[in-house]
């Protein structure tokens, strides 16, 4: 079975792969469901009870590595294609690291301008359904951010920074990218072409422009350092960093200051971007010094 769709064309691929992201992810969404009918079913709407949340995060476990990590792995199996798991230089992973922490006023500033664009006239009740759809999201964020117990905080981290960073990357960067690569023989679209997959997917389209940006940056990561562990690593520290954050100071207070810090921090936004592109820019240069 190994390696059965390694000398199948790049179309045929992708719909294997089409077909395998189907498959699994229906699969473990009823996994999910079994575990939630073995548990009891509490009231899903009820944001304010324990139990939903456990449940919810359960859910959203299931059906993440059912989506993101399951079919990835099989289609490097069936194809003997390469996810680019290999070692990662550390001063690369250093400056990666740096480069998701010192962008988040850059990246917090584009969110505020993004919620702040509008749809033409004609599109008023497609832009009414989107800011309810991401008024939904946001409430569940708020509720799933809630944690009383270092407990709480471990598994956030798993399943908001662990289970998204590797899945997130192994599907878009290891393997949609790549396929992309293959087909087009362009770097720069194929990675743009990616991030902009990477951000409708998430359906969040008031944060559309800034996981755009997000999305680009980790695909140029892998391909300036050809480790997949690189970008793993740098949005494992995106999400990780708000999570422990949001449990240190606490949701109500963290997200008006960041809303504070994209809307009145100008040169502070200005300097973080500037920052960023500058460490993107090292990161460049020592992946060039290394193939020398």
């Amino acid at each position: 079975m190994k390696g059965i769709w390694q000398s199948t064309s790049i179309q045929m691929k992708m719909m294997y792969f089409l077909l395998l992201l189907i498959a699994s992810f229906v699969l473990f969404y009823l996994i999910g469901l079994v575990g939630l009918l073995v548990g009891g079913v509490p009231n899903m709407l009820d944001l304010s009870d324990g139990n939903t949340i456990s449940v919810l995060k359960w859910m959203q476990a299931c059906s993440a590595i059912g989506l993101f990590i399951v079919p990835p792995l099989l289609f490097a199996y069936f194809t003997n294609h390469k996810l680019g798991m290999n070692s990662v230089n550390r001063h690369q992973l250093l400056l990666a690291i740096a480069f998701m922490l010192l962008t988040i006023p850059f990246i917090n500033g584009l969110a505020v301008w993004n919620e702040n664009l509008h749809l033409p006239s004609f599109l008023a009740s497609l832009e009414s359904w989107m800011r309810q759809a991401e008024a939904e999201a946001m409430r569940m964020t708020k509720a799933f951010l809630v944690m009383d117990t270092p407990l709480d905080l471990m598994v956030n981290i798993l399943i908001i920074a662990v289970i998204p960073a590797l899945g997130e990357e192994l599907l878009f960067r290891g393997v949609i990218q790549k396929l992309f690569l293959k087909w087009n023989r362009k770097v720069h679209l194929s990675v743009w072409l990616t991030a902009f997959v990477f951000s409708a997917v998430h359906l969040q389209f008031l944060g559309f422009f800034p996981r755009l940006i997000l999305g680009a940056a980790l695909g140029y990561m892998l391909v300036w350092s050809g480790s997949l562990w690189l970008p793993i690593i740098a949005h494992f520290t995106n999400n990780a960093f708000a999570v422990v954050v949001t449990y240190f100071i606490g949701f109500d207070k963290v997200n008006p200051s960041m809303e504070s810090m994209g809307s009145e921090g100008g040169g502070i936004v200005l300097i973080s971007g500037l920052g960023g592109l500058l460490l993107l820019y090292i990161m460049k240069e020592m992946s060039v010094k290394k193939k020398l």
